[in-house]
């Protein structure tokens, strides 16, 4: 191919709208957009930490550091850990008692209407409220946090499954019960199916709250755990542990994220094809 011609296929290229460039093109260019921003953002932080020699922004291979020593120890095992079991604990409290509470709300009408006023109620108060009744009445140990932590992430979960239960067609309800389906067969195999794209909403929401509920609890009464180690850190005036906790918590949180995803996708993988089919 000659040079010109292959300078005229290359202004094709770019004169193509973006919808006619490939996905996978699309896909590899943003990857690389948003690797070399975060590249140039710490590169930026190196240099003026540098430049400003103050202590409460280090640079970051002094955080990169500190970060490996602390982190890939039992520093881990000590803090992240117990985090986490706390975290698991009372969301998979939240999940079961959100879910079958609110399927069974949404599912019977007189009980949603009986009940959706005390549950706005206690949906909107604020779960790092309770910490200090918990405080008072438990104590700063693990059943004070996974407490709050099931208080705060079963909103959600409950609300959408409730939701998700309430709307279900009224076609397929009527399926079932030509098919001679009892009540709790409808609710199993009717309506939990139908309802699980809301459930899995509110699943994802609730499982980011309990990610932020663990290290509240742990940075106002505890003795140990990620929000503890952070605020430790930074009232000691450990800078770099600091910063490292932080980034911690936001790979935790990122990799919690796309593992609920990646489930999810899997789970749900009907209802993307049955959705991208009506559209």
């Amino acid at each position: 191919m000659s040079i010109s011609t292959r300078a005229m296929a290359a202004q094709r290229q770019a004169d193509l709208p973006a919808a006619s460039i490939p996905q996978s093109q699309r896909t590899v260019k943003g990857t690389v957009l948003s690797i070399a921003t975060v590249v140039i953002a710490l590169l930026a932080w190196e240099v003026i930490a540098r430049l400003k020699h103050s202590v409460y922004v280090p640079s970051v291979t002094q955080i990169a550091i500190t970060f490996w020593h602390e982190w890939f120890s039992a520093t881990f095992r000590d803090q992240a850990v117990p985090s986490l079991y706390r975290m698991f604990f009372g969301y998979i409290i939240a999940a079961v008692c959100g879910v079958t509470v609110g399927v069974i709300v949404g599912y019977y009408r007189f009980m949603f209407r009986l009940l959706d006023p005390v549950l706005q109620y206690w949906r909107a108060t604020p779960a790092t409220a309770i910490i200090p009744v918990g405080i008072l009445l438990i104590g700063i140990g693990d059943e004070m946090k996974i407490l709050v932590i099931a208080f705060g992430a079963v909103w959600p979960i409950l609300i959408n499954s409730a939701d998700g239960a309430r709307l279900v067609p009224r076609e397929r309800l009527e399926t079932a019960r030509v098919f001679g389906l009892t009540s709790f067969e409808t609710l199993r195999r009717v309506v939990v199916p139908s309802a699980m794209p809301q459930i899995a909403a509110g699943m994802r929401t609730g499982l980011a709250i309990a990610f932020i509920l663990i290290v509240v609890s742990e940075m106002i009464g505890s003795t140990n755990g990620i929000g503890y180690y952070v605020l430790q850190a930074q009232r000691t005036f450990a800078i770099p542990e600091m910063y490292g906790g932080v980034i911690l918590l936001a790979i935790l949180g990122f990799t919690l994220n796309t593992v609920f995803v990646f489930v999810e996708s899997k789970v749900l993988g009907w209802h993307y094809g049955q959705s991208a089919r009506t559209r």
